[in-house]
């Protein structure tokens, strides 16, 4: 009994102190603040966009490509024999050296015997020619004498008349002459020569191996020169003219390389709004493939711009703008890069812009003291 009675009144003094409490609290006169640290608000610098010409070069980057590179195609048949060098990926050429071979030897035995006969038909000739054509019998009958099976076909000696030339076209020696003269065009397919210096970039052939007309050997790029295909904005392209000095620089590389600006695309890609600006340059070192940056200092400056911190852009096109003292995001146009900073256009002058990201940013988010403060100028 005595223990209940004892739980009973420790209760009502429980109930007793927190109403007790709670008066308390609710007749103070100020509600608790939450303070920042030292318990002041800080205001946010801001700029005011003034608008001019902003000086600031064209970057360009992308892969370098051999600006000379051939696929080869076999034009004859035959099987692929042994060269000088191996046909494989990697390996170098210089230019006119042999770089594979196809077994010739049944069309060259075809081509002196057209050309045997060829000789047979000039010896049957000139008996009946000394007499119709005696003041020229001995430029054919030379001629007879320094054809040889072995060689290709000299020009035929000039017709001095229209009677010689329709007497040999009855005989057929021009009919013979042009016949052998295709066929050792044809035989020259069979032994592929480098267009210039470079190297085997692709290869899938082994000595041996039947080649058919048509075929893909490889593909062969050129070591000497290079390009690189760049895609700009519109804007940017149009501060770019042919001839323009531009600086490169490669990781894989040291140092900077020079280039040029060599053909600006006239069509912009709909997908992209770009144009294609095509740099050329022969500096040692470079290989297929290797990735580059350049500058070009142009001397036309970006109009009606304003160069700000690149961590200010929202993404990519956008940018927080101050009206009536509350955030706003609006689409900017990026113009081009200055090391940190971001060239903008689209921005009108007087436009308040923050001066510095603020963590707090969103939109419709009230700035301390956007309404009262005076905001610096930005250019």
């Amino acid at each position: 009994m005595k223990k209940r009675t004892l739980a009973a009144i420790i209760a009502v003094l429980v109930v007793v102190a927190g109403v007790a409490i709670s008066t308390i609290l609710s007749n103070q006169k100020q509600p608790m603040q939450r303070r920042s640290g030292n318990g002041v608000v800080r205001e946010v610098p801001l700029l005011t966009v003034r608008n001019g010409d902003v000086p600031a070069p064209v970057v360009v980057s992308g892969p370098l490509a051999a600006y000379d590179r051939v696929d080869l195609y076999a034009e004859v048949s035959g099987v692929l024999a042994n060269a000088p060098k191996p046909f494989r990926a990697g390996t170098r050429f210089d230019k006119d050296e042999v770089m594979l071979r196809l077994d010739d030897r049944v069309y060259r035995h075809n081509v002196r015997a057209q050309k045997s006969l060829f000789m047979n038909r000039l010896t049957q000739l000139l008996p009946d020619f000394a007499i119709d054509f005696p003041d020229r019998a001995a430029a054919w009958e030379e001629y007879l004498k320094q054809t040889d099976p072995d060689r290709p076909l000299a020009p035929l000696p000039e017709a001095r008349s229209d009677k010689e030339r329709f007497y040999l076209a009855s005989r057929d020696i021009y009919n013979l002459f042009h016949t052998i003269r295709g066929m050792e065009v044809t035989l020259g397919k069979y032994t592929l020569r480098a267009p210039f210096n470079g190297v085997v970039a692709l290869a899938s052939l082994n000595p041996g191996t039947l080649v058919r007309a048509g075929q893909k050997l490889g593909e062969f790029a050129g070591t000497r020169r290079f390009e690189v295909d760049a895609s700009l904005p519109a804007f940017d392209a149009g501060r770019l003219s042919p001839g323009m000095v531009v600086s490169l620089a490669a990781d894989a590389r040291p140092g900077d390389f020079e280039g040029r600006v060599a053909r600006i695309g006239g069509v912009i890609d709909p997908e992209t709004m770009s144009v294609r600006v095509f740099v050329t340059t022969s500096a040692p070192g470079l290989r297929d493939g290797m990735y580059v940056t350049g500058r070009v200092e142009s001397s036309r400056p970006v109009p009606d711009a304003v160069a700000v911190s690149k961590d200010l852009l929202v993404g990519t096109r956008s940018l927080y703008v101050v009206r009536q003292g509350v955030l706003q995001l609006q689409t900017v146009i990026v113009a081009g890069h200055v090391g940190d900073r971001v060239i903008l256009r689209g921005l009108a002058d007087g436009t308040v812009i923050l001066a510095q990201p603020w963590p707090e940013a969103r939109p419709g988010a009230r700035v301390p003291g956007a309404d009262g403060n005076s905001a610096g100028e930005g250019r």
